[in-house]
Order: C-alpha cells, then structure tokens, then sequence
C-alpha cells in the first residue's frame, strides 16, 4: 500500500527546518501549500493522497485548476515551486524514480514595483510618533525597520547576540533559513544597547546572548498578565496601529522595506547597494525599483510647465 502524503509532507517539513535551517513561517508556507495539493486529490479521487499521485499528470491537473480558479501566475509558481520540492527530497530518499515537476511548464518569473513606497517623511513620522508616546520598544523596532528595510520576520527573531558594537547586526536570521550581517547607523546601534540595559534587562531579569530584543505583553482570564517574545504578526499589527496615529492606515511592514530600498538607491543610484542592503539573491528582483518613477524624475520636466501653460491657455 502506497504511503500517504501527509505522513510524507510532515516529514519533509520536520527536514526542512531541522536540517535546512528554515524558519517557521518558511515551514508553514509549505505545509499549508502541500495541503492545498492534498486537498486537490482528496476532491478529485474521492480519497486521501498517496506518494503515487505525484506524478505528472495530476500535478498538472492542479495547475489547471488553479489557473481555471483564475489565481495569479506568481502564486501558481509559488505553489508549483513547493511540490517540485517535496519531489526532490522524496527522489533523494529513493520514494520517487524522477521530480515529476521537471516535465512541466514553469510558470513565469513576474517580479512588479511595488504599488505603494511611503516616503521619508512618512518613516520619520512613524519613528517620531513612537518616540513622543514613550514607547521604547515600539521605537527601537521601528528604528531598526526605518534604516535597514528589515522583514518583520527576521526584526522579531532578534536577539542580544545580534547586536555588534557599532557597526550594528550580525548573524541575523533571513528569509530562506540563512543569517546576516546588516549595519546600522551608529546612534540607532547606540539606542538598542540603551535599550537591552533599561528595558529588557529590568523587564527579564538576567540577560542572556539568547534573550530576545522584544517581547509582548497581554492579559488573560485567570492567568494574569501573559508575555512572549514578539512575531512578525505582532509587528504587522504594530505597524498598522502607528499608521492610523499619523494617518496613513494603509501602512504596512514590508512598505518600510521599499521606502528604506528607494532612498537607498535614490542617494546612491546604485542597484547592488540596495540588494546587498535589502540581502536579495537575485539583481533581478532588486531592479524593480528602477522602474518606480522617483521625485527626481518629475522634476526633470519641470522646465516644460512654462512652455505647457501658453501652449494651453493661449
């Protein structure tokens, strides 16, 4: 009897973050999609999945049903991209003859500018509003955010080991289970160290190169006050918080990531700095925000107004 994906799923999602070194929300990513493609079989065969039904011809099954579901090209690649996974590690483990996936179309690389860059005034009110109600934890997360483009993720899983004197961060922990170096300006590394010393240390007791920059805090029903160190979730919420407090309520996380990346490559015109900032692999993805149209642009035809205004009302 053919074992069943799930088990296999599992498996393959214990791998992935014990030995791959990915990230919670990585391993979720998968498990949630191979769910999807589980569920597919599930309403198609009338049963539950089996290591069999990978295999060329239900996979693509999938991906026509998805793109009858009318769901963006990027997603289906996504998704076409985490079983071709799953296959690789079963082929290794000798649970598949050959990746199935490697048989079929890929869908596209489509990598868009983003729609919305908040500009500099708008990070500077989101790091002032923090500072003016007093918040110090709030304001240490939204400096690091404001002058590194940081994911919420990877700014949660910060620890006291990865404070590095002056030059900022080391050993930090990224998309794709990898670390990195990020520098930060030195009055920003300054304050965390101010940070560690009055508030997470008064807040824990003894600090270790373990404990966490931040923490949440809440209460509960017959427990008192509850507290944890921060996710990315809480980051999300935090920041849509402080958006609506300056007004900008759209105000997500990875905008901040954008507007760090615009600034960066408005100051230095320079694509390499901003994906050595931003820790992109690829150039490619880096290059959209060439395509962004920058203030600097504008003004460029700024001469023509004059000409423009006679050629109109004369």
């Amino acid at each position: 009897m053919a074992q069943p994906l799930v088990e296999l799923v599992e498996q393959f999602c214990t791998y992935q973050r014990k030995q791959k070194g990915k990230t919670e929300g990585g391993v979720s990513a998968y498990r949630r999609t191979l769910g999807w493609f589980m569920a597919f079989i599930r309403k198609r065969e009338a049963r539950h999945a089996h290591v069999g039904d990978l295999n060329t011809e239900t996979i693509q099954g999938w991906m026509d049903d998805m793109a009858g579901a009318d769901l963006a090209v990027e997603t289906m690649r996504v998704r076409q991209s985490s079983v071709s996974s799953l296959c690789n590690w079963l082929v290794k483990r000798n649970l598949l003859p050959a990746n199935p996936v490697a048989k079929l179309d890929r869908p596209p690389h489509r990598t868009e500018a983003p729609q919305q860059v908040p500009g500099s005034a708008i990070m500077d009110e989101l790091v002032r509003a923090a500072r003016q109600r007093k918040r110090p934890r709030d304001l240490a997360i939204f400096t690091v955010m404001r002058y590194t483009g940081m994911r919420r993720g990877s700014v949660a899983k910060l620890c006291v080991r990865n404070l590095y004197g002056e030059w900022g961060l080391r050993g930090v922990p990224v998309k794709g289970g990898k670390t990195r170096d990020i520098p930060l300006p030195p009055i920003v590394t300054e304050y965390l160290h101010h940070y560690v010393a009055e508030v997470v240390a008064k807040e824990n007791g003894a600090v270790t190169p373990d404990t966490p920059l931040f923490w949440s805090s809440w209460g509960r029903r017959h427990q008192g006050k509850v507290r944890q160190p921060m996710t990315g979730q809480n980051i999300w919420r935090l920041c849509k918080v402080y958006g609506r407090l300056i007004g900008y309520p759209e105000l997500k996380p990875h905008d901040l990531r954008h507007g760090v990346a615009m600034e960066v490559y408005s100051e230095h015109h320079d694509l390499e700095q901003v994906r050595a900032l931003l820790g992109h692999q690829r150039i490619e993805t880096t290059q959209v925000y060439a395509q962004i149209q920058p203030a600097q642009l504008k003004e460029s035809v700024k001469f023509y107004e004059a000409r423009a205004l006679e050629a109109l009302t004369t």
